[in-house]
């Protein structure tokens, strides 16, 4: 016998078909030991569970005489949490920098969703940013910053509702105390289309760098 789930509320159960000598004619199915349903077939679905919970589950076969089986095998399975994990609004949009490094670490690098993929600035020039083009207005309120190793000692995230071409930008978030890595920032909620990520400090000698820029939010 073997459970798996199919959503927060759904397991699914499946078994080896049994045999006797005058036929089976039904299944019946136990959740921990009670009898929560029979089926004619060798599967079950148990529905109207409880999200994030473990459930166990054996079998047994009636045959046309009313004999029943001994127990099958114990099958486990969890149920899912039924959440939806938050969408990045960022996730392939279009990306414009200040400049960079060269045609391998343009912006669109840092929207792709690759880890393994980045946007660098030119090296030793201060200040350097990157922006990205939701598509539309969107409420935000959180940013995600993953750096290579050059980083960012001092920036600015901004945040712009401008029409076109970005021009009016207003600060959110601001830090002078930047040590790469990961950079996991919460903000109030605030209607954007344009993000910013604004360096005026470099954590090293060389420029900015960022593996991913996502924005999560939803739509207004």
């Amino acid at each position: 016998m073997a459970a798996a789930a199919s959503s927060s509320s759904q397991i699914n159960l499946t078994w080896s078909a049994s045999t006797d000598n005058v036929g089976v004619t039904e299944y019946r199915i136990y959740r921990a030991g009670t009898q929560v349903g029979t089926s004619t077939t060798a599967s079950y679905s148990d529905t109207g569970l409880t999200a994030s919970t473990s459930y166990s589950y054996t079998v047994k076969a009636i045959d046309a005489a009313g004999n029943l089986s001994g127990p099958s095998n114990t099958a486990t399975a969890t149920t899912t949490s039924g959440t939806t994990p938050p969408s990045n609004l960022a996730l392939n949009k279009t990306g414009v920098s200040s400049s960079s490094e060269g045609s391998g670490f343009v912006p669109a690098k840092a929207f792709d969703g690759n880890a393994a993929t980045r946007w660098a600035s030119v090296e030793g020039v201060d200040p350097q940013w990157i922006y990205v083009d939701l598509g539309s207005v969107k409420n935000i309120n959180q940013v995600k910053l993953t750096w290579e190793a050059a980083y960012a000692k001092t920036y600015k995230i901004q945040i712009s509702t401008d029409s076109g071409a970005p021009a009016n930008w207003t600060d959110v978030y601001s830090t002078s105390t930047g040590d790469g890595a990961i950079d996991n920032i919460t903000i109030a909620s605030q209607s954007a289309r344009y993000v910013r990520v604004y360096g005026t400090g470099r954590g090293t000698s060389y420029g900015y760098s960022l593996f991913e820029f996502e924005v999560y939010g939803t739509n207004p």
